[in-house]
């Protein structure tokens, strides 16, 4: 009896304290679920279970790229705010700075530059200039030419072809070269009867002659003392106004009213003060008006002062522009 009931006490003590190892053990079931299919569990084997090992292995992969591929991301926006601080941004802040000192310049210039009007008129006065030079010119050729005819039809030219070349002409174009010209030429013939000095031949010398005597006959007739005074201040005042003018002069009072004060100031480049002539414009002469191109800063050169300037070079000049435009329209015909 005691032997039976030891024997029918072994399987309790069994089921008590099982091994470790069946613990371990489970099946398909206990991995799909107690609804699966069991013909598919038939099928199912070590292929199944490496195809899942694998997907395991591909996610996890996968995974560990994507966590490098953030990394560097966040390591190159940390690359990118640094040097957006350490170099960027110091450089904007030059270039910022840049920028502004710019604009004041650039202000500054503006301030200094006149108006719209004066530099229309700058532009007419440097074209009438070229046409006085185109005047000057035409005058001396056409000396030269009579002065060549002349002596041909006296009889003291026998090769007139070769002072109708150009290049045969003296090396004269303006009325100061002619003057000048003639009082080296003429004069030493007139005083010492050959002009040895000069080596020049006959011919040379009657047409020198009778071109001294064409500017003796248009001087008493049309280049008078007073006519040649008006017309070289007409191109002292052509000259001044369209190529000489600079903004020399710059009054204080800028942005004030312009009558309070007639201080000013030049730049370090022009030495010595300089007034405006501004505040005594009223009081000026036609002729200070005209020649005030060094004496009045650009804040003062007004549309309606430039109208005044532009108006007097015409009616001022009038009888000097009459003959001008006469000699001009002739040769042109």
């Amino acid at each position: 009896m005691t032997h039976d009931l030891a024997q029918g006490a072994v399987p309790v003590a069994a089921k008590r304290l099982c091994k470790f190892s069946v613990g371990l053990q489970f099946s398909s079931i206990d991995v799909n679920g107690p609804c699966a299919c069991p013909v598919a569990d038939g099928k199912r084997g070590v292929s199944d279970g490496e195809a899942q090992a694998a997907g395991r292995a591909a996610v996890g992969t996968e995974t560990c790229g994507l966590a490098f591929e953030g990394e560097g991301l966040l390591w190159k926006a940390f690359s990118l705010r640094r040097r957006i601080e350490t170099d960027l941004m110091p450089r904007q802040k030059e270039a910022e700075c840049a920028l502004r000192h710019g604009r004041r310049q650039l202000a500054e210039l503006q301030r200094l530059l006149p108006s719209v009007a004066f530099l229309h008129f700058r532009q007419k006065c440097a074209a009438r200039y070229d046409f006085l030079h185109l005047f000057e010119e035409l005058v001396v050729h056409g000396l030269l030419k009579d002065a060549v005819d002349s002596a041909l039809r006296s009889g003291e030219l026998m090769e007139p072809s070769r002072w109708r070349k150009s290049n045969q002409w003296p090396a004269i174009s303006n009325l100061l070269q002619l003057q000048l010209h003639l009082c080296c030429t003429v004069g030493g013939i007139t005083a010492g009867g050959e002009a040895s000095p000069n080596r020049m031949s006959g011919e040379t010398c009657a047409v020198f002659r009778h071109l001294a005597a064409l500017w003796a006959e248009r001087q008493a007739r049309l280049f008078t003392g007073d006519f040649l005074d008006c017309y070289y201040t007409l191109r002292d005042v052509l000259h001044g106004w369209g190529s000489g003018w600079c903004a020399r002069v710059l009054c204080v009072d800028g942005e004030e009213d312009s009558s309070s004060s007639v201080s000013c100031r030049v730049p370090h480049r022009v030495p010595g003060p300089r007034i405006c002539s501004f505040p005594a414009w009223d009081s000026l002469s036609a002729v200070d008006r005209l020649t005030s191109y060094s004496t009045i800063c650009p804040h003062h050169l007004t549309e309606d002062v430039v109208q005044s300037l532009e108006t007097l070079v015409v009616t001022h000049f009038a009888d000097v522009w009459r003959s001008i435009e006469l000699v001009v329209g002739s040769a042109s015909t």
